[in-house]
């Protein structure tokens, strides 16, 4: 009994060794790339001057695997001022439990953002794309 229990300390022992000497064997972690020194400076941020739209009102349609969507875009002085969806996917009823918020959803972003190039919803990734493939052609028309 007392070789067991010798056996049973020194394999511990052992164990406990290995693990200690493989971890110190590991070279220091370095940082992250993307953080920088305190004494690089920043790159200037990208001053692209945002596309300019004709006034006007243009639709855009794109296909997805669970229906068409459509919208109807209207430009003033420039600006964006309207997206509205005319067509969602509505073939079952996930399809509109999903589709109606992430419109609501995108055409705030789209408002906001003066462009396409928002982020899709999550959840809504394909209604999401076909919005906003649908509002960049309706953009198309009007630059």
């Amino acid at each position: 009994m007392k070789r067991l229990l010798l056996l049973l300390v020194a394999t511990g022992a052992v164990v406990a060794l290995l693990v200690t000497a493989r971890a110190s064997d590991k070279p220091a972690p370095r940082p992250p790339a993307a953080i920088s020194s305190p004494h690089t400076p920043a790159p200037p941020p990208s001053s692209t001057p945002p596309p300019v739209y004709r006034a006007g009102t243009a639709a855009g349609a794109a296909p997805t695997d669970y229906g068409d969507v459509r919208v109807r875009l209207t430009v003033a002085k420039g600006r964006i001022v309207q997206v509205v969806a005319l067509e969602l996917p509505h073939g079952n009823p996930t399809d509109v439990q999903l589709s109606k918020p992430a419109a609501r959803t995108l055409q705030r972003e789209v408002l906001s953002a003066q462009t396409a190039d928002v982020d899709v919803v999550t959840g809504a990734t394909y209604t999401s794309t076909g919005y906003l493939t649908s509002v960049q052609a309706a953009l198309d028309q009007l630059t």
